[in-house]
């Protein structure tokens, strides 16, 4: 399913320019025919929209009079990777991309669309239970759920004000504060049986979330006990040829990270092939992957 997140034809400039941005760097081009099919715009309003991000990138397009298509300049691409911060973001247009066209898993894949997913989403979050958690956020009123979990399998009430949903890695969270625990934490939303809006205002917000408020940085390297070869490919594939890579992430969703990207936090006993990155700083992250 490809999710339109053109709202209508009013929207701003600002957002057309960089969803033609996103287009341009990953499909290498621009053209009338397909702006009219992924927005169902007509003709004329494409070409006002191609024309408007010509005036201002002039130099990251080149007419293709064969295909009537306007290719990427190389432009593109140098402004892409040499400038810091970058022109163009390549991980946010990748993300704008993928919402704009759509990802199908392998098996959904046809003719027409050449990138998929390896495999389908097992764990999307139920519609109803989702809309509830959000607007509950929205409202800022507190959240009565049904829920599971590995500790206490059988369902049972959790009175929350919740504060942000966070998709990490194929799972689906809500964070929120309990009042039962009497504290901040994450519930699956696979493992909500039910979710009730509850009139009362939420009692706490984000702020009152110090692992959620607090920035730490990740520091990841090639895995030590790589080949020095193998080393290289890491720095490579991952790391832009530098030595390493730091990524800022917030406490409450370090553990997440370091899971999704399978770094290893102890390189002796995790250990390559099934470990390729390593986490350099632990001791500076071990508040929030080992909390006390």
């Amino acid at each position: 399913m490809v999710v339109r997140v053109m709202k209508s034809d009013n929207d701003s400039p600002q957002q057309r320019i960089s969803i033609l941005t996103a287009l341009l760097l990953w499909e290498g081009r621009l053209n009338n025919s397909r702006l009219r099919d992924l927005f169902h715009i007509s003709s004329v309003r494409a070409s006002e929209w191609i024309r408007e991000f010509r005036e201002k990138h002039p130099d990251l397009l080149e007419l293709d009079s064969k295909t009537k298509s306007y290719l990427a300049t190389t432009k593109v691409y140098q402004v892409e990777r040499r400038a810091h911060p970058p022109v163009i973001d390549s991980a946010s247009t990748l993300s704008l991309y993928l919402t704009l066209v759509g990802l199908p898993h392998s098996t959904q894949a046809t003719q027409a669309s050449s990138i998929c997913a390896a495999f389908p989403d097992i764990s999307p979050p139920n519609p109803r239970i989702f809309a509830v958690l959000s607007d509950s956020i929205r409202t800022r009123r507190m959240v009565t759920i049904t829920y599971r979990s590995m500790r206490d399998p059988q369902p049972h009430k959790r009175s929350l004000s919740p504060h942000s949903i966070v998709r990490a890695g194929r799972r689906w969270h809500v964070r929120a504060y309990c009042e039962e625990s009497q504290g901040f934490r994450d519930f699956a939303l696979g493992r909500i049986v039910d979710a009730k809006p509850f009139a009362q205002l939420a009692k706490h917000c984000d702020s009152d979330d110090v692992a959620w408020s607090t920035m730490v940085k990740v520091r990841l390297i090639p895995h030590p006990l790589l080949t020095i070869e193998q080393q290289d490919l890491i720095r490579c594939e991952y790391f832009n040829n530098t030595s390493a890579r730091v990524d800022t992430c917030r406490g409450a969703l370090v553990a997440y990270f370091i899971q999704d990207v399978r770094a290893a936090l102890s390189p002796e006993e995790q250990r390559p092939p099934d470990y390729q990155l390593a986490v350099a700083n632990l001791d500076e992250i071990r508040p929030w992957v080992f909390p006390a």
